[in-house]
């Protein structure tokens, strides 16, 4: 007995044109394992890709017993099953909605020079950011000129999650100094 069942017949090889005639029951069986009609075309080629590869390399070895069509239908199920889980666990294939920039630099509150009880002198501003160190010069500057959060991970070569990190503290400090009076 092996891991494929009871009944292992001889290795067979598989034609593209065997493959081919069975698209319509691929297509069924991967809307069944939850494809997305925009995907299904694609991953039933992953299917053909694979099931061919798969007989290539004497891994199709169908029960003589059985009806041929049966079996190839059983084996590619087993094919289509394991693209179908595979196809679900891919990043690109989930359900989030393309945006160009899911976090723009105005989309945070900004500092208010009415909340600081005073007047926001542009010379104190500057100095305060000059005193701050490098890594926070450089996201309030780039956000100050319009970079969002993407645009800043790319520019300074560092994960996505970071550049909104930094953006956000470096407000919170800048804001912090300047209610100080820049001390």
């Amino acid at each position: 007995m092996s891991r494929r069942g009871r009944f292992v017949g001889p290795a067979r090889v598989l034609t593209i044109a065997e493959l081919t005639a069975q698209t319509p029951y691929l297509r069924g069986v991967l809307q069944g394992l939850g494809v997305r009609a925009v995907d299904l075309d694609d991953v039933v080629q992953d299917v053909m890709l694979g099931a061919w590869t798969s007989s290539q390399a004497g891994r199709y070895c169908p029960d003589p017993s059985r009806d041929p069509d049966l079996a190839l239908k059983r084996w590619l199920f087993g094919v289509a099953f394991n693209t179908a889980s595979h196809y679900r666990e891919r990043a690109f294939r989930r359900y989030e909605v393309p945006v160009a920039d899911p976090w723009p630099a105005g989309s945070e509150e900004r500092v208010d020079a009415g909340q600081l009880g005073e007047r926001i002198d542009a010379a104190e501003a500057l100095m305060v950011i000059a005193a701050m160190p490098l890594w926070a010069r450089e996201v309030l500057v780039l956000a100050a000129l319009g970079h969002g959060q993407t645009k800043l991970a790319e520019l300074l070569n560092i994960p996505l999650g970071t550049a909104g990190s930094r953006l956000r503290i470096a407000r919170k400090r800048f804001a912090a100094k300047l209610k100080r009076g820049g001390r």
